[in-house]
C-alpha cells in the first residue's frame, strides 16, 4: 500500500494541517509508507509507478482533482485498488462511490477492506472518476482555483459571481445517438455521479457503477437566468429549467469550432476544436469503499 498525499489541497490547506492530520491517522492505526506531489499531474506519475513496483492498493490524500490524477496512472499502468481520504476542497468523489468525508470514517473504510467497482469515464485519452464540466461550469472552476479564503461550495459560488457576467455562450454540436442539439450552450455537465463542486446537484438520477453515464446540457442563458440556474443547481433542479436536457447514454461526440473551458474532476482544462468523445468504462475501477446500496437491497 502505498498513500500519495497532495499538500497543495484545499488551496494548501491540507500542507500546513499535514503534521496534526498525519497524527490523527496514525492514532486511527493507519500508518502506510506516504509519498507527496509536487507539482500538478505528478500524483499520475506516483500512481502508475506505484503499480509498475508491485503496489496492490493506492490511497490518496487530497481531493478531487487528485484523486483523478492518480487514477489516471493506475488505469494507464494496468489497475489498482483506489483508497481515498477526503481532504479537498469539494470532495465530490468521495461522496460519489459512498466514502465518508470524515477522516476516521474513512481510514475505517479503507482498513475494512471492502471493496466495490465503479465506472470511469473516458474523455479523449483522459479517465475521470465523478464529473466533467464544459462551458460556465470549466469556466467558474478555473476562476475557483485562484480563490483561497473558502472552501467547498462557497468557492464556486464565489468565483460564478464574476464568471457570470464574462462567459460567452459558444456553438457546439452533440450526439449521443438518439439526441442531438447543436446550437449555443451554456453548460454540458458529463457525471458518474450526482455533484460536482462541493455540492452542485445537476444529475441527481446519476449511479456510479450502473454501466452509463448522465449529462445536463443547458442552452444558451441570458445572464440573470444563469444565476437562477446556478440556484437550481445547488437544489438539484436544474434540469427542470426551460432549455435543460438530462441525458443517459455509453457514448457521447462534441463538437466545438473554439476552445471551451472544461475541468477533469476539478481539474481546469480546454476541449480544443474540432472536439471530444466522452464514453463510459464500465466497472473499470475498484474503490475501497461500502458496497453499493443497489446490491445491498
Amino acid at each position: 500500500m502505498l498513500l500519495i498525499v497532495n499538500p497543495a489541497a484545499a488551496g494548501g490547506r491540507l500542507g500546513r494541517q499535514w503534521p496534526r492530520l498525519h497524527a490523527r491517522l496514525r492514532a486511527a492505526g493507519f500508518d502506510p509508507p506516504l509519498v507527496f506531489t509536487e507539482a500538478p499531474g505528478h500524483a499520475t506519475h506516483l500512481a502508475a509507478e506505484a503499480v509498475r513496483r508491485g503496489e496492490t492498493v493506492v490511497v490518496v490524500a487530497g481531493g478531487d482533482g487528485t484523486i483523478c490524477e492518480a487514477v489516471q496512472g493506475l488505469y494507464d499502468a494496468g489497475g489498482a485498488i483506489l483508497g481515498i481520504l477526503p481532504l479537498g476542497t469539494g470532495n465530490d468523489a468521495a461522496r460519489t462511490v459512498g466514502v465518508p468525508v470524515n477522516l476516521e470514517a474513512a481510514v475505517q473504510v479503507i482498513t475494512a477492506g471492502t471493496t466495490r467497482r465503479v465506472d470511469l469515464m473516458r474523455a479523449g485519452d483522459r479517465v475521470v472518476l465523478n464529473a466533467i464540466g464544459i462551458g460556465l461550469l470549466g469556466a467558474i472552476n478555473v476562476n475557483s482555483t485562484k480563490i483561497k479564503f473558502v472552501r467547498g461550495i462557497a468557492a464556486y459560488l464565489a468565483a460564478a459571481a464574476g464568471t457570470l457576467f464574462s462567459y460567452d455562450c459558444p456553438e457546439i454540436a452533440l450526439s449521443t445517438g438518439p439526441f442531438k442539439y447543436r446550437g449555443r450552450m451554456t453548460i454540458l455537465a458529463i457525471h458518474s455521479g450526482v455533484t460536482t463542486g462541493g455540492g452542485f446537484r445537476l444529475t441527481p438520477a446519476a449511479l456510479p457503477d450502473d454501466g452509463s453515464l448522465d449529462a445536463l446540457l443547458v442552452e444558451a442563458t441570458s445572464v440573470p437566468a444563469r444565476l437562477a440556474r446556478l440556484v437550481a443547481a445547488v437544489q438539484g433542479t436544474i434540469a427542470k429549467k426551460r432549455g435543460s436536457h438530462e441525458l443517459r447514454f455509453t457514448r457521447l461526440e462534441l463538437e466545438t469550432a473554439v476552445p471551451l473551458p472544461c475541468h477533469f474532476d476539478g481539474n481546469p482544462s480546454h476541449i480544443e476544436p474540432p472536439g471530444m468523445t466522452f464514453e463510459v468504462l464500465p466497472g473499470a475501477q475498484v474503490v475501497l469503499a461500502p458496497p453499493s446500496p443497489r446490491t445491498t437491497n
